[in-house]
């Protein structure tokens, strides 16, 4: 089976973690397949972090990343697939895909990867006409039922990185970490979000010799964390780095907590969300401390989590995290087997298993076609 996928590809965004956990899975599994990615961008976001595979084509842009909107239709016309995905289609570039897409359809089964957390309002969204719209979970599949016939929805869950574990100490003598710290860490482009917890960390380093490390490409937040550095007092250590992700592993084998602070807003109030970093993260065995904000809600025992406005509360979490309380014991057991039921082989499968489906569908339908036509 030949796989074609049009994604973002080794970067930091959501729709290229899910990408990269079941592409690189395909091809563990001996399956064909090519990428179609994009070309970068001057927004972290869209940044490339590593070195493309020899299956990685790059022929788009987009708009959604601060550059044109364009599409080079020759890697994609020229290429024999069975199986065309499409990553999050409101950042591509849809109206060029759109000139091709009858084309795609001609030659192989179309699959949707939705990511969407909302039904955008672009009419050309709506003009592309999938085989399949698979979808994480049940909250996305109410939502798309409001404009896609249900038979056409398919849920399979959002991947998460296997399990992969490392010594702490190595792993801090490799990053030149401090070994003697309780090292919180905190990383991505929208780093800044993890400010207002800043305060209730230095009243924790009075016990606890605390080292919070930020890992971020964001400039303003970079600039933020490093006027942080003089205001709050205790150890704040700033990297302008947007580690790939075996690095970032590293880096969460040193760390005794990551912490993910986020605040609901009106936007994500209206919207299905998903945190793709926590199940990026969870395979890594570094407790997690999250707020319990919206995108947060599909994890409960596998991460810590505490009231969004209740800094005590926060403190409180931290503490069973450097006190090894049996509560985090049980998160990290909670977590490990949440690891296990989202593995990327499994979710990868689950892809195969739907694909030989819709080719077997279409290879019916063909008969049937050219039956009648005789």
């Amino acid at each position: 089976m030949r796989i074609a996928m049009i994604t973002p590809w080794n970067t930091n965004s959501g729709p290229s973690t899910h990408a990269e956990l079941i592409g690189r899975e395909w091809v563990r599994m001996g399956y064909n397949l090519k990428i179609f990615a994009h070309d970068g961008s001057k927004f972290v976001e869209g940044t490339i972090i590593q070195e493309d595979e020899p299956f990685v084509v790059r022929c788009w842009g987009t708009s959604y990343w601060g550059k044109e909107d364009w599409l080079n239709p020759k890697p994609i016309l020229e290429t024999n697939f069975d199986i065309f995905v499409a990553q999050n289609l409101d950042i591509l570039p849809k109206k060029e895909l759109l000139k091709i897409y009858p084309e795609i359809k001609r030659k192989s089964v179309t699959v949707l990867v939705w990511h969407e957390g909302f039904l955008p309002t672009d009419p050309t969204f709506y003009m592309f006409d999938w085989d399949v719209i698979v979808c994480f979970d049940e909250r996305y599949k109410k939502l798309l039922t409001k404009v896609y016939p249900p038979d056409k929805i398919k849920i399979i869950p959002f991947p998460c990185h296997p399990i992969l574990r490392d010594d702490k100490n190595f792993a801090r003598l490799k990053l030149g970490l401090p070994l003697d710290k309780k090292i919180v860490l905190m990383f991505g482009y929208s780093v800044w979000r993890n400010l207002p917890v800043l305060p209730a960390l230095r009243e924790l380093s009075k016990t606890y010799p605390v080292h919070l490390l930020v890992l971020t490409q964001d400039l303003p937040s970079f600039k933020k964390f490093i006027e942080a550095k003089n205001k709050y007092n205790f150890p704040i250590e700033v990297r302008w780095e947007s580690p790939p992700l075996r690095k970032l592993y590293s880096y969460l084998h040193a760390s005794d907590v990551c912490v993910k602070h986020v605040k609901d807003d009106e936007l994500n109030k209206n919207r299905v969300v998903l945190s793709s970093t926590v199940y990026l993260c969870l395979g890594s065995g570094c407790p997690m401390v999250v707020s319990d904000a919206k995108i947060f809600e599909t994890l409960n025992k596998e991460v810590l989590k505490y009231p969004q406005s209740n800094l005590e509360k926060f403190k409180a979490r931290m503490i069973e995290v450097f006190e090894n309380k049996k509560s985090l014991t049980e998160t990290m057991k909670a977590a490990e087997e949440f690891v296990k039921t989202h593995s990327p082989d499994k979710i990868a499968r689950m892809f195969i298993q739907l694909f030989e489906t819709l080719v077997s569908e279409r290879g019916v339908v063909e008969v049937l076609r050219h039956v009648r036509a005789t």
